[in-house]
């Protein structure tokens, strides 16, 4: 449970009515139960406020005194929900340690507070940095770095040399420096170009499921800092 003075606070609104009022989940406008934020941040549900029974809204100053209990009011209520909302879902905590189904190189540099789970397999030459979580069934290939707090939730592929950054969020079913498709035509018989290059990826980045990042020919595939794909993407160059 968390206070709307908390909460406020997190967000950066200001308390429209008891700051020690308590909620402890979110749910939409026409759904909420009184312990429950919801938020309004399109004039088309509008017409759900005067009913709505959330205990507390987030709005912006024009929607304020339409809020039949308690509101927060912010200047873009759609950003403080998302900031509200992950406050009061936080991140589920691993415990770090190696899984005994999981195959681990000894030749791997993996720091102890990693978690490794069940089937998962880390080869020769990765480097897992602090609080990195790598999920059941995940293969991480040779070569391979990934950066501090980088979370792989389960069947994700890293292929050979690979570079992933901080803070990363990848979803099942990713497969990051797989081939792209590259041929030649000789002759009439397609034969296949080397794919030398690999890929890079940056810092607070989330990869949807089922997406591919295919490595370059010969320059890296570079996905920057902060970008964020849906599922089922397919990205080479």
């Amino acid at each position: 449970m968390l206070t709307l003075g908390q909460i406020a606070e997190h967000i950066g609104g200001v308390v429209k009515g008891d700051e020690a009022f308590q909620v402890d989940s979110v749910g939409t406008l026409q759904s909420a139960k009184t312990n429950q934020l919801s938020f309004l941040s399109n004039t088309k549900y509008k017409k759900y406020l005067a009913t709505t029974r959330a205990g507390v809204v987030i709005v912006n100053k024009k929607m304020q005194a339409d809020v039949p209990h308690h509101a927060i009011v912010v200047d873009d209520p759609y950003v403080a929900y998302a900031k509200a909302a992950s406050l009061l879902n936080p991140v589920k905590q691993h415990q770090a340690g190696i899984h005994n189904g999981a195959s681990v190189s000894p030749d791997s540099l993996v720091h102890p507070s990693v978690s490794v789970g069940a089937q998962a397999v880390i080869e020769a030459g990765v480097e897992l940095a602090e609080n990195v979580i790598v999920g059941p069934g995940c293969i991480v290939q040779n070569n391979v770095k990934v950066g501090t707090g980088t979370r792989l939730i389960a069947n994700v592929t890293l292929c050979d040399g690979v570079q992933i950054g901080k803070r990363v969020l990848i979803h099942p079913g990713v497969v990051i420096g797989a081939d792209g498709f590259g041929i030649a035509n000789d002759d009439g018989t397609w034969i296949k170009v080397p794919q030398l290059g690999s890929v890079r990826v940056g810092n607070d980045v989330e990869i949807g499921a089922n997406t591919t990042i295919d490595r370059g020919a010969l320059d890296d595939t570079v996905i920057g800092n902060g970008v964020k794909l849906d599922n089922q993407i397919q990205i080479g160059h």
